[in-house]
């Protein structure tokens, strides 16, 4: 083990720490209360300019490793505290704004991998205007970030109200969303101290353990810290210093390497194909369990990719730029060494995948290499236009997949294995055992192993709060706990409890050193907490998130049980139908691609950019989910930019809603951010592979909406995309009405039928009835039940629905406002149906 490199990314993820410090401390340089008097001496790490010393953060930087130097010492660096000692922790960490000429090599790495994160040389008079003095004490404490989704595809400029973040740790709740205002000051004092607090109970000696746990407590408690608080502050702490690390270690390869090229870096990308046909390509029995533990089946499938590429290219968390929603991405040194383990590691991922699972699962990995110009934005070059490069490469391979194994495999692809006819399949998927392949029996079904393995998944979820990932074979003690080891990549997962498995192993915990990751999932209850669990030596612990049911829901309801009846008192009792809701954010490739200026595309903006989604679908849905009627509703996924939820048909209506009003609270009102989503109505026996096919194309018809000019940004159920902002809330308005008038027995049902008869024969070619006769027949129709009631509501909604139908424009309805190209029978009859499936029984 390259004991410098790993001091090298550990110094990289501490190398700006002290400007958190400097902020939670009481005074200045001379009245700190945190900084020794030898810290204070500037001249060890301040660089000067115009005769005065700047970047006084690094001080802090320098106190920090000091107090922790017991700490440090345990990871072999004996002379942490050796200011003589250049290449020491201290003085790596501390020194990356001193002088090229004050540093020595490795010190220079860490000031360069501080400057490509950021985007600017730090040498720069730019640079130099990011720094804090005394005078600006008060005024950079009381700094904000800015979120980086309220800037994509704008100017800051052009902003009229800048929203900030709160100074907070993270939290699954809307505390953390953006703000206009604030009734306090940040209290970084507080903040610190709870950092602190947890940072003290990281239990490791060896700096590869020791710096990935540091690296998850960074994300807890630096997320919403910001880097900078001159430059523009919409990048936080963690995400430069996660990238800054990343960086430091491609570029200590990148020297030590003999290759010629002088692009340093690969952004290295990857995109599965076939997750949809492969999660919903199931029978209905133990469908709900079938599809929890396919869709985290997945989750950990991607999970145990990127791990087997960071062993196998020597790489660290931190090059993980973004591994969520089916797709990741990694930054690794552009090394002989690294090209030839890539190409080996895909075509053995490529291999294990299709012994696995066939032709049914695809992952597309590619690469392109990156100069420093790109990461500075300079000489025409920008990290977009790789990013757009990559997706182009990606995509072009996705369009011949397993190529490779096709020429060195023929008779694996293009001679018949199956035997067709009668043959044994599988209960689930429907696939046909191979000769010799070992069936599994649940029940009366037939299972492949793996099909298996993902119903227990669906059922131990409930009670699963930690996941451990050992690449160090099965592990004795945790035996009997279910675990997993995805197409037999040498990553083994075990589905644990906190309090059952943690707990009791404490003993054997401290024997795997290095080998056990235990990750926390979603934290409790959306705490992010996680550094709690730790009870042994060397083991790295972090925080993960994913879209899925309460650890303490005993039982997940049947899709029968979702979609029964409500107990008396409840706000709806009506009829038992199913929904299956997918909703995704739409242009999201325009987004990465364009979203950022080319002169502010730093690798931190783009890292920035995919963690505050992964954040929202991972994450925060949890919190939309427990807010809106649980017990009628589960998460299959959700997670990247997408979504797919089943539960009552009315609550995936409700949570559709909230998700999208959330998420548009979330991303600042942001006009570039829309979310697009469709629902499948069914009966709960209805095979769910069909409901997810037609909640596809439900989706797809919402993607495909305009209305007067404004394309996706739409719902869509029964048939009938209706754009969120200009359409859905007056149908949904006028379906209330609808509902509150017939539940107080002031409107006759038979309003319902009348005015769904006379849209289905109107004959609507582009919303135009093309059966004028529809016209008078309707206004005969209502006249008539007009005449027959007496209550003034009802009667100024039929009249409402004949001027509104009868006038060539729909400007109105039911009196209120509304933007829309289409015919007002068309949406009266819309908000007619689904205040039919609010009152009807059958």
């Amino acid at each position: 083990m390259d004991i410098t490199r790993e001091k090298i990314y550990l110094a990289a993820l501490l190398h700006d720490i002290g400007k958190f410090y400097q902020r939670a401390d009481t005074g200045s340089v001379a009245g700190s209360v945190f900084l020794k008097e030898h810290c204070k001496d500037e001249s060890s790490f301040c660089p000067v300019h115009d005769g005065i010393y700047t970047h006084k953060h690094v001080l802090w930087t320098a106190q920090f490793i000091e107090d922790y130097a017991s700490v440090f010492r345990r990871l072999a660096d004996a002379d942490v505290d050796n200011l003589t000692v250049k290449d020491n922790l201290m003085n790596l960490a501390a020194g990356h704004h001193l002088r090229n000429e004050q540093l020595s090599d490795l010190g220079r790495i860490i000031k360069e991998a501080d400057s490509l994160s950021s985007g600017m040389d730090r040498d720069s008079q730019q640079a130099f205007n990011d720094c804090q003095d005394d005078v600006a004490w008060n005024s950079f404490k009381k700094k904000r970030m800015t979120s980086i989704l309220q800037t994509i595809l704008s100017e800051p400029d052009q902003i009229k109200q800048m929203l900030h973040l709160p100074v907070e740790k993270l939290t699954l709740t809307k505390q953390v969303f953006p703000q206009a205002d604030f009734q306090e000051d940040p209290d970084y004092a507080t903040l610190w101290k709870h950092f602190n607090d947890e940072f003290k109970y990281i239990q490791a000696n060896t700096y590869h353990a020791f710096a990935e746990t540091l690296l998850n407590l960074l994300l807890k408690y630096t997320s919403f810290v910001p880097a900078s608080t001159i430059d523009f502050p919409d990048v936080s702490l963690y995400d430069h210093l996660k990238t800054t690390a990343a960086i430091a270690v491609c570029l200590y390869d990148w020297k030590k390497s003999s290759t010629d090229s002088i692009t340093p870096f690969l952004l290295i990308g990857a995109d599965f194909s076939g997750i949809q046909p492969y999660i919903y390509q199931i029978v209905s029995k133990y469908a709900g369990k079938n599809l929890k533990g396919r869709s985290f089946y997945l989750k950990i499938l991607s999970d145990a990719i990127v791990r087997y590429l960071l062993n196998e290219l020597n790489l660290y968390q931190a090059n993980v730029v973004y591994n969520s929603g089916g797709g990741f991405y990694l930054i690794a040194p552009n090394t002989p060494f690294v090209k030839q383990q890539l190409d080996k590691a895909i075509h053995h991922i490529e291999e294990k995948l299709f012994e696995a699972h066939g032709t049914a699962l695809y992952v597309a990995i590619d690469s392109v290499e990156m100069s420093k110009d790109t990461l500075l934005h300079s000489n025409n070059e920008s990290l977009g236009k790789k990013w757009g490069e990559l997706f182009n490469k990606r995509d072009r391979k996705k369009s011949t997949k397993f190529s490779t194994l096709m020429m060195s495999n023929h008779d694996a692809f293009f001679c018949p294995l199956e035997q067709g006819g009668d043959a044994e399949r599988d209960s689930i998927t429907g696939e046909e055992f191979l000769p010799g392949e070992r069936k599994s029996i649940l029940g009366d079904l037939t299972l492949k192993k793996v099909s298996l393995e993902q119903i227990k998944m669906g059922e131990k979820l409930r009670e699963t709060n930690i996941i451990a990932v050992t690449d160090n074979g099965e592990l004795p003690y945790w035996r009997d706990r279910l675990h997993i080891e995805p197409i037999g990549l040498g990553f083994t997962y075990y589905f644990l409890n906190n309090v059952h498995d943690l707990s009791e192993m404490k003993e054997q915990l401290r024997a795997s050193a290095d080998h056990i990751t235990v990750i926390t999932m979603n934290g409790a209850e959306g705490n992010c907490d996680f550094i709690h669990t730790i009870d042994g030596i060397n083991n790295i612990y972090s925080l993960d998130f994913y879209g899925g049911n309460e650890v303490d829901r005993k039982n997940l309801p049947t899709f029968e049980e979702m979609c029964k009846k409500f107990d008396k008192g409840d706000e709806s009792n009506g009829l038992s139908r199913l929904g299956v809701l997918r909703m995704d954010v739409d242009n999201l490739g325009n987004i990465f691609q364009q979203g950022i200026a080319p002169e502010r595309a730093t690798l931190s903006r783009f890292a920035a950019l995919s963690r505050s989604f992964d954040f929202y679908f991972s994450g925060y849905l949890n919190t939309i989910w427990r807010e809106t009627v649980p017990e009628r509703s589960f998460i299959i996924y959700s997670g990247g930019d997408d979504l797919f939820i089943v539960g009552r048909w009315n609550v995936c209506i409700e949570l559709a809603e909230k998700i999208r009003n959330d998420f548009k609270e979330y991303t600042c009102s942001n006009p570039f951010f829309t979310l697009s989503g469709g629902i499948a109505i069914i009966t709960p026996k209805f095979p769910i592979m069909k409901g997810a096919e037609m909640s596809d194309d439900e989706e797809k018809n919402a993607k495909e909406h305009e209305c007067k000019g404004h394309g996706k940004n739409s719902i869509s159920f029964m048939e009938m995309p209706l754009n969120w902002d200009l359409e859905f809330p007056a149908v949904k308005a006028l379906k209330n009405d609808i509902v509150d008038l017939i539940g107080s027995d002031a409107l006759p049902k038979s309003f319902i039928s009348k005015v769904i008869v006379h849209q289905q024969q109107a004959n609507f070619t582009n919303h135009i009835i093309n059966n004028l006769k529809s016209y008078w027949m309707l206004t005969y129709d209502l006249s008539r039940m007009k005449s027959r009631v007496s209550n003034i509501k009802v009667k100024t909604m039929i009249d409402n629905c004949i001027k509104e139908v009868c006038n060539k424009s729909c400007g109105t309805l039911n009196a209120q406002p509304i933007t829309t190209g289409y015919h007002a029978l068309e949406l009266w009859a819309l908000a007619a149906r689904w205040a039919e499936l609010e009152y009807r029984t059958l």
